[in-house]
């Protein structure tokens, strides 16, 4: 489906108006989660914010976030322009119809509320003596996975 279509589906099923932005973008706020949704070539790219890092562990923070770009539908990524964290989600527009473009938006604004509310609640875990200052998880000194 073509993104203004896409876009002007959702806005008459949901009743909102001024989704689409002049620059070809557009945003929707849901549960308080401002998703920003921008057509790039043959591709739908859904992206919001979850937060700034933590001021304690954010390598630690940062990590929880590599490690889940792994095992989810969508990724994790730092805002060069603001540092701030995002998670974004890249869909085929050709994939998508009103019911497949209503079940990614939901299931990224459960994404995001997720990931801010373990991000406004993190605490690093507290070093013990003779623990290295960085945490390297599975990815070994090296910074390769270990196999």
């Amino acid at each position: 489906m073509e993104f203004n279509q896409l876009i002007a589906d959702f806005a008459a099923r949901y009743n909102v108006d001024g989704l689409a932005d002049e620059d070809g973008t557009a945003t929707v706020s849901i549960d308080g989660i401002v998703i920003t949704l921008v057509a790039v070539g043959d591709s739908l790219i859904f992206h919001a914010d979850i937060g700034e890092p933590p001021i304690d562990g954010q390598a630690e923070f940062s990590g929880l976030l590599l490690e889940a770009n792994l095992e989810s539908e969508s990724f994790f990524a730092k805002n060069r322009e603001n540092g701030r964290y995002v998670i974004v989600r890249r869909l085929a527009l050709n994939s998508l119809n009103a019911s497949t473009f209503d079940t990614a938006l939901a299931a990224l604004v459960n994404a995001a509320e997720v990931w801010r509310r373990l991000l406004m609640n993190f605490h690093p875990a507290a070093k013990t003596a003779g623990q290295p200052e960085t945490d390297i998880s599975a990815f070994g000194s090296s910074g390769f996975m270990q196999v």
